[in-house]
């Protein structure tokens, strides 16, 4: 049993690596958007969020940033919405059903002093500790990047900062 897990995982983790190339290259990732991905670290985030502050500060601009924590963003990825953003991106039709069923039918049971309960089904998430679950999630939550006038929303997986910049605070 403990092999055919690490088997899925490398799976996971070979479709995740893969796929993420493709996502990137037809837009289904904001470029601001980085965080379990490859090539995209911490570092490169608060880099980008200190270079465009002091790029709006020379302009003698004020400038604010509101950070953002979704809560709990892996627990409500939904497969309908992101089943519907992989088919409008032209992803393989193949791969959609996969993703699809990597998300269904699962349940979770819960141990209290060594105790099992009864399983539950699970409809809504991504696996906790899955290589693919972080790809999922930031393909669920692409679409709430948008463009700010005087502004920039840089995300690393659930944490949002939104900055805005004018002549006045």
């Amino acid at each position: 049993m403990v092999l055919i897990r690490t088997f899925l995982k490398i799976v996971e983790w070979i479709i995740a690596s893969n796929f993420f190339l493709g996502a990137r290259s037809r837009g289904l990732l904001n470029p601001k958007q980085c965080g379990s991905l490859p090539w995209l670290s911490t570092c490169d985030e608060s880099l980008t969020l200190f270079n465009d502050m002091r790029t709006l500060q020379t302009l003698q601009h004020k400038v604010s940033s509101l950070f953002l924590d979704f809560k709990a963003g892996f627990d409500n990825v939904d497969i309908t919405t992101l089943a519907h953003i992989l088919r409008e991106s032209g992803t393989p039709p193949s791969l959609v059903p996969w993703f699809s069923s990597f998300l269904r039918d699962r349940s979770c049971t819960l141990v209290f002093q060594g105790a099992k309960g009864t399983p539950a089904p699970v409809n809504v998430g991504a696996t906790q500790g899955s290589p693919i679950s972080p790809l999922l999630f930031l393909l669920d939550v692409a679409p709430v990047h948008f463009r700010i006038p005087w502004g920039q929303m840089i995300s690393y997986l659930d944490d949002f900062a939104l900055t805005v910049a004018s002549l006045s605070y």
